[in-house]
């Protein structure tokens, strides 16, 4: 298979080293759906990671990964509204990835959460918490703005 380069002439291509690693376990029935990884592009998109306050790339990746951590914990956090919003997809997916509970999901689950003994008891504890939900696993409460800079502020909790 012959692909053209967009500068130069044709470059072989391996069809099977392009798609990388197959997925055949059970399908999802609704929620979130298989994505690549999380916080990585797909094709043609920027990265996914939620603009806030102007930080780089890393440094949104690691407060969602430290907040989603967080919220999975302790199951109710305060942090400022925009972050709260933001952080409800992951939380979500992380759930979601519990109650799949196949290899692929633990792995992807322990990629993002900071704390392998979290994840073993997520992967325990959300498919009996959550039966017949398939998202929608936090809710967001606004709350009084903060005294220093009058930022919005919100409580992010699991339901």
């Amino acid at each position: 298979m012959y692909f053209k380069r967009k500068y130069g002439g044709p470059i072989k291509k391996d069809p099977d080293a392009e798609f990388g690693p197959q997925y055949h376990g059970p399908k999802g029935t609704g929620g979130i759906q298989r994505s690549s990884r999380l916080g990585f592009p797909k094709w043609g998109q920027q990265r996914v990671i939620p603009k806030l306050s102007g930080a780089s790339y890393e440094y949104r990746k690691n407060t969602m990964r430290n907040l989603t951590t967080q919220v999975i914990r302790l199951g109710r956090i305060k942090t400022t509204r925009a972050k709260a919003e933001a952080l409800t997809h992951f939380v979500d997916r992380m759930i979601v990835l519990a109650k799949r509970g196949d290899d692929l999901s633990r792995r992807e689950a322990g990629e993002w959460l900071y704390d392998q003994v979290l994840v073993d008891n997520l992967f325990k504890l959300a498919p009996e918490r959550y039966p017949g939900q398939t998202d929608g696993f936090c809710k967001v409460t606004r709350t009084m703005n903060r005294k220093g800079d009058w930022s919005e502020m919100a409580y992010i909790e699991l339901i």
